[in-house]
């Protein structure tokens, strides 16, 4: 798991966990940039703001994020009002993780991945994996999207329920993202985004082209809107409780 997570790879995947939903941050709101010769934090633009209110209203309802990039494809099932969440992601052609999130409680399964015995569910302490990747619902954010609206610059409305702009990968909070392996071409890179008829994120694109071709886009869906979410506990016969060693690879506290 630690060379996993220390590989170019490894940081994509963790940047594309934080998109799909998990990932840490406050409340979403703009991070105000500091003006040019100025103390003063500039105003946000009106399809900032719209932009950031849009990443709100998906802690309202059960919501399904599908993720879809060169490396790693995701689904998620969340409701952030019963506190509960299920995952399954795929890296490469190898590697697989499933994530279950029940309250205080998750659970986690994985294949090809060092150090995690397949077919066994580890149990994890949720408060642990808060402020990493893998925090499937943090407070305020349980999408995963509003921490990559707060690093949005140059937001530009274009069309109707339409934007674009760049977003800062390297300030995004507990995406994994490393500044080192994004080889300093992170602060400014393109996305496009879709705002639905409810005023909520539909889809965000980020277009990874520009720190390395091969990365290509990344694309989040938000769809499902209000359709129940079931999760369920492991069999007991089938969990173990997770190893130090996996925790501290994952960033646990």
């Amino acid at each position: 798991m630690r060379r996993l997570a220390t590989s170019g790879l490894g940081v994509f995947a963790a940047l594309c966990i934080g998109l799909a939903g998990c990932g840490t941050s406050t409340a979403p709101g703009v991070a105000p940039t500091p003006s040019a010769g100025s103390g003063e934090p500039s105003a946000p633009s009106a399809a900032t703001a719209e932009l950031t209110a849009a990443a709100q209203k998906l802690n309202d309802d059960t919501v399904k994020v599908t993720l879809e990039s060169a490396a790693v494809s995701s689904t998620g099932n969340l409701d952030p009002k019963a506190d509960k969440a299920t995952m399954s992601l795929k890296i490469g052609t190898n590697s697989t993780v499933d994530l279950r999130s029940i309250g205080p409680d998750a659970w986690l399964q994985a294949t090809g991945v060092p150090g995690v015995e397949p077919g066994k569910w580890l149990h994890i302490d949720g408060a642990r994996l808060s402020g990493t990747s893998f925090d499937a619902l943090p407070d305020g954010d349980a999408a995963g999207a509003g921490k990559f609206v707060e690093r949005m610059a140059d937001v530009d409305k274009s069309g109707d329920g339409s934007y674009q702009g760049t977003i800062d990968l390297t300030k995004v909070a507990g995406s994994g993202v490393s500044v080192d392996v994004l080889g300093g071409k992170g602060n400014a890179v393109p996305f496009t985004a879709t705002v639905d008829d409810q005023g909520r994120l539909s889809q965000l694109t980020i277009d990874l082209t520009s720190i390395d071709a091969q990365l290509g886009k990344m694309t989040t869906t938000y769809s499902d809107f209000g359709t129940p979410v079931t999760v369920a506990a492991p069999p007991a016969a089938q969990v173990v409780e997770a190893p130090e060693s996996l925790l501290q690879a994952l960033g646990a506290k």
